[in-house]
């Protein structure tokens, strides 16, 4: 295959991202020269390169400065690209703009991580804004990606267009290797039984129910390894289990680890939280990566009762769906699943095997494929 490059557009500072990074390495494992623009970040250098990708960081005092620094950076070197992947909607007015630079010969790919106009972060004056360019620019993107079918028939039918590719945010296939990280940095006796929360300690994750429901609770520890970013609820809920892990004997934090030393620290636990509110549309259809690295570490799972969540465990009868989103429907959920966990467990990991990385990367170069062949 000729040289084919691609720029990827991201509003983080690509320390963290593990979609975008994964959607990157498979696009240069398939041969596509990739240059990732981002925003800069403390302690991160301005330009990198590492394992085959480009990465220009933008900096400045806010996160409107940085957005309009990078988006001069791309702009100035959007015609050397073939194409472009759009990493959610911020973005996708300026990545449009670059398309039309180049008379539509750079092809463009709209990735929604999220049902992006019905998230909890676009209520109030964002979200008619939101629906707005999103209506207005999508009809100049080659393909769209999403992470959920139910998100892509909500795309297939509010604009009336081809059905978007489902592209999981699954982790790669790793090992199955027994760890006790957890067991060993905080002395939990093997008598109790490690439920484990992954990912941030924001609004809608259920964190206050969790705290609830297993504070003095016999014979489970509740470890929460996570961030609470920088939101103001955020902060507030990362004190919050920070201080209560001080206060309870069976309540424990950990700090996040990279991606490379969470296979362990995933296999330390017994069982999985994957609790999300029904706060807004977005959430009602989402299917989070940490489902999937509960279940490649062979975590039976918890998970609320949404609908994408749901099929999953049912389908593949690797967890216990929470009815009753409460203190008291998580506590007994907790107490039913521990019925089952090693039968649980196994077919967990045969979910997350079945839908890893390896076989969405083929989806993705595929979805690129199609676009060439079609130009």
């Amino acid at each position: 295959m000729m040289n084919l490059f691609v720029a990827c557009i991201v509003l983080n500072d690509f320390r963290n991202d593990t979609r975008v990074e994964k959607t990157c390495r498979s696009l240069v494992a398939g041969g596509y020269c990739v240059t990732i623009f981002a925003f800069g970040g403390e302690g991160l250098p301005a330009y990198e390169e590492r394992d085959g990708l480009r990465i220009y960081r933008s900096g400045g005092f806010g996160r409107v400065e940085r957005f309009i620094r990078l988006s001069f950076r791309f702009l100035s070197s959007a015609y050397k690209f073939d194409f472009i992947h759009c990493n959610d909607l911020e973005p996708l007015p300026f990545c449009v703009l670059a398309k039309l630079l180049k008379f539509g010969k750079t092809k463009l790919f709209y990735d929604a991580h999220e049902l992006e106009t019905e998230k909890l972060a676009a209520r109030g004056w964002r979200q008619p804004l939101s629906r707005f360019l999103e209506r207005a620019l999508i009809s100049s993107v080659d393909a769209v990606i999403t992470v959920s079918d139910r998100i892509a028939s909500w795309y297939a039918e509010r604009y009336d267009c081809e059905s978007p590719q489902v592209i999981i945010n699954s982790p790669v296939k790793w090992g199955t290797k027994k760890a006790d990280l957890f067991r060993d940095s905080f002395t939990i006796p093997s008598s109790m039984q490690i439920f484990l929360y992954l990912g941030g300690l924001q609004q809608g994750r259920a964190i206050e129910l969790m705290l609830e429901a297993f504070t003095g609770a016999d014979r489970i520890a509740l470890v929460f390894m996570g961030y609470g970013g920088t939101s103001s609820e955020g902060k507030r809920l990362d004190a919050l289990v920070r201080k209560t892990a001080g206060l309870h004997p069976n309540i424990f934090f950990h700090e996040p680890v990279g991606q490379s030393e969470l296979p362990n620290y995933v296999s330390s636990a017994d069982v999985g939280l994957c609790l999300i509110e029904d706060m807004c549309l977005s959430y009602r259809y989402c299917l989070p990566n940490k489902l999937f690295e509960y279940a490649m570490g062979g975590l039976p799972v918890i998970v609320s009762d949404l609908p994408e969540m749901r099929d999953k465990v049912e389908h593949y009868n690797c967890g216990i769906v929470c009815r009753d989103l409460s203190e008291k429907g998580i506590l007994e959920s907790a107490k039913e699943i521990l019925k089952g966990v090693d039968s649980f467990g196994a077919n967990a990991r045969n979910m997350a095997v079945e839908n890893c990385w390896e076989i969405q990367e083929k989806k993705l170069l595929a979805v690129y494929e199609n676009i060439m062949k079609a130009a």
